[in-house]
């Protein structure tokens, strides 16, 4: 019975979740033969050898087995003791899921099928997969810059690093998790650090990394024995470097099972051994094929037999029960989201779109399988503070949807309208669920721990910025290459912005808390000055990033929040008092403005498409006159095109994308409308903004006139302001960190008595 609801899970979400992947995938792969010709790869893969494949075969079906055989382990570590053979068909059916869906979603769907009837909640499969999923990428990341360092020289891999910003962000994001738990950290929480922390647990997690990079390296050997079939005389540790880049490159969960973007990679980093374009090809299509034979086989036996045995008994735990095991595992989930939040780049497409990834999004799509599965064999929707935000986030989808075929009728399917727009909703919905989780499983506690991570988190950000700035300023550090304004990791200074708007709306929503108690510091006053400069922190930044629109609304939270006393008084005026002073001390030290940095670099991406280079910013304390007035009138125009598409379609709309696709006629390049109501009116039409306003308006509602928490309804009331007002110079619908305090905000705890 399950594989007939996941089956037919499939086929609802086939043209929301699988279209867009397979777009990109089919995408990449139309590239990939352009450049090296269908009928010269055809003939390649014909002329195989055939013991190369035999073996290929043979090495992917025991790395098949292997996973599954960590999987298992996996399982035993989590303290779920389920037979081998369950486990086995759970892993199998993950993969034969994940085929024909985004594998993350895949993976969890196809093994929650089996784990279902084991007592295993939707919510510890997800944790189970980013467990696997973490410990994969960091592996696969080591191996793919032991590879580059071999081919390019460490000197390269260092500049490419650098670029990225990995250590920083490494170091962001620890010291955030590390300043949350000495902010708030409840007995839970150390019990969980120190059962994490055993001996018993490293030996644990180290057996499963070793596991994964046995795994791995069976997979870098296909690759090898592809290459040097075609190319015997080809180097083997050059093959086995590039192999590293190319699995890196494939384990990317933007496509399905990695078709294209594997392919690229063989094509580029095969190229730079000599080898063919075709060649390439040819090997990473054979290895592609090789691994999806063996699932191919393996379904009859996942099919065939019942999920599981009569005779097994739901779920026996060795060291837990059921709700600890998905505490943990909502707790550690969420956790891991708002740190990672915070942390974002910019990948380019073929033929010039660019999509915003962030480091949070496998914990989202996770977070989305975990509720939605969780749904769908419980028959029972997420409950939420508001009764109706279940038929609201449906609207919206539809509505999107919608707008979607709307514009594929009228210009075709497009990039941005695909993947920017329609994926990128399910991205939102992953966040929504993620805040959803870590509040519905541990409740009040849990949300005053959520919050207190997204405010460390963007503290140490900012303070770590301003070090960089201040350093680079003294003369360290002078390779090390800065973005031209103070945005964080946002890739934006107005999204950056917005992401510490958004945790000032919530620390100002519990400023009342932390002014009664808190576990800091022993102390009222003491307690009060230590938030004061969190937030104090916090307007500093908003001030460095010269974000017009942050500092505006800003100061509007500020003095709602101090008028109708939403928040401690004596936190607000002190905070003022800690933002002057740091931000005078910065300048005085540095005598330059932090947003400065005195060296050329490439133009930056935006979380928005923008013109292919910038005019070079001035090194002043604040923007130019004329570089003002353009920003200003480049914003009007985009409100005054929006108002023409509206006109020729005031009802339905023009159809999602449709602005951003004839963009490139008015402005030279594809742009966005800088008003989010307006964004609404243009491609939905007046039926759009009357759902978008009913939504808001029952939002809205809540926060100033129900019975709920009242922290919690303040905090929501200036996220809400924020919001409104940002989004009137800003196109902010699709910024993940709001719809993630948003599901925290509203998520009703399981249980009554946790909740506040």
């Amino acid at each position: 019975m399950h594989y007939i609801l996941v089956q037919t899970l499939m086929l609802k979400n086939l043209p929301l979740r699988r279209l867009a992947v397979l777009f990109i995938s089919i995408l990449l792969l139309a590239i990939a033969f352009q450049s090296s010709g269908v009928d010269h790869v055809a003939r390649q893969l014909i002329q195989f050898p055939a013991p190369t494949l035999l073996v290929i075969l043979a090495l992917l079906t025991a790395n098949l087995f292997l996973v599954s055989f960590r999987f298992w382990r996996l399982l035993a570590h989590f303290g779920i003791a389920l037979s081998w053979k369950v486990a086995l068909r759970a892993s199998f059916a993950g993969y034969a899921v994940s085929l024909v869906m985004i594998p993350l979603f895949g993976q969890i769907m196809g093994r929650q099928a089996v784990l279902q009837d084991a007592g295993v909640s939707p919510v510890v499969n997800a944790s189970l997969a980013a467990y696997e999923r973490t410990l994969l990428a960091i592996i696969s990341a080591t191996l793919a810059v032991c590879g580059g360092i071999y081919l390019f020289g460490q000197t390269v891999v260092s500049d490419f690093l650098g670029h990225m910003s990995l250590m920083a962000i490494a170091i962001a994001a620890s010291a955030g998790g590390a300043l949350s738990l000495w902010m708030g950290m409840s007995r839970f929480e150390t019990a969980l650090s120190n059962q994490m922390a055993s001996r018993k647990n490293l030996t644990r997690v180290l057996r499963i990394a070793g596991l994964t990079l046995a795994g791995q390296l069976l997979m870098l050997g296909c690759f090898v024995l592809g290459v040097l079939a075609i190319r015997p005389e080809a180097p083997f540790l050059s093959i086995m470097a590039a192999a590293a880049i190319i699995s890196f490159a494939a384990s990317l969960p933007i496509t399905v099972s990695g078709w294209g973007v594997r392919e690229l990679a063989a094509v580029y980093m095969l190229g730079k051994l000599g080898i063919p374009a075709p060649d390439a090809m040819a090997v990473s299509i054979m290895v592609g094929l090789c691994s999806i034979l063996p699932i191919i086989v393996a379904i009859p036996f996942v099919v065939r037999k019942p999920a599981v045995e009569k005779s097994v008994a739901p779920l026996s735990v060795t060291t837990h029960n059921v709700q600890e095991i998905e505490g943990m595992a909502a707790w550690i989930l969420g956790m891991l989201t708002a740190v990672a939040v915070f942390f974002q780049f910019h990948a380019v497409l073929p033929g010039g779109g660019v999509i915003n990834l962030n480091l949070a999004d496998p914990f989202a799509i996770l977070a989305l399988a975990a509720v939605s599965l969780h749904s769908l064999f419980s028959r029972r929707l997420p409950v939420w503070r508001i009764n109706r935000f279940n038929l609201a986030l449906g609207l919206i989808s539809l509505l999107l949807l919608f707008g979607f075929i709307h514009g594929w009728m009228s210009i075709g399917i497009t990039q941005w309208s695909l993947g920017a727009r329609l994926l990128g909703w399910l991205i939102l919905l992953g966040y929504v669920s993620a805040g959803y989780l870590i509040v519905a499983n541990t409740g009040a506690h849990g949300l005053r721990r959520f919050s207190e991570t997204l405010l460390a988190t963007a503290v140490i950000v900012i303070l770590q910025q301003a070090l960089i700035r201040l350093l680079v300023a003294w003369g360290y550090f002078p390779d090390l290459h800065l973005t031209s304004r103070f945005e964080g990791y946002a890739g934006n200074r107005n999204a950056f912005a917005f992401q510490l708007l958004v945790v000032m709306a919530m620390l100002l929503g519990y400023s009342t808390l932390y002014g009664r108690h808190s576990a800091i510091l022993r102390g009222s006053a003491i307690r009060h000055w230590v938030i004061a400069f969190m937030l104090g922190t916090l307007l500093t930044g908003l001030a460095w990033s010269l974000s017009r629109a942050g500092i505006f609304t800003g100061a509007i939270l500020l003095a709602v929040a101090a008028y109708w006393r939403l928040a401690e008084r004596k936190i607000i005026v002190r905070s003022l008092l800690f933002a002057a002073m740091l931000w005078s001390g910065l300048w005085l030290s540095g005598q330059v403005h932090p947003t400065v940095t005195p060296q050329p670099q490439a133009p930056a991406l935006t979380s928005q498409p923008q013109a292919p280079a910038l005019t070079p910013q001035p090194q002043a304390p604040t923007q130019s006159d004329s570089s003002r007035d353009a920003s200003n009138q480049e914003r009007w125009n985009t409100f005054v095109h929006a108002a023409e598409l509206w006109r020729q379609s005031p009802i339905f709309g023009v159809g999602l994308g449709v602005f951003n696709a004839k963009s490139p006629a008015w402005f030279g390049y594809p742009q966005v409308i800088h008003n989010t109501s307006l964004w609404i009116l243009a491609e939905f039409g007046v039926v759009g903004l009357i759902v978008m306003g009913w939504i808001f308006f029952q939002l809205t509602r809540y926060a100033i006139v129900a019975q709920g928490p009242r922290l919690v309804r303040h905090a929501l009331l200036l996220l809400l302001l924020a919001f409104a007002l940002f989004s009137c110079v800003h196109e902010i619908f699709y910024q993940r960190i709001f719809w993630l305090v948003l599901g925290a905000l509203l998520a009703r705890p399981f249980s009554a008595k946790s909740g506040r």
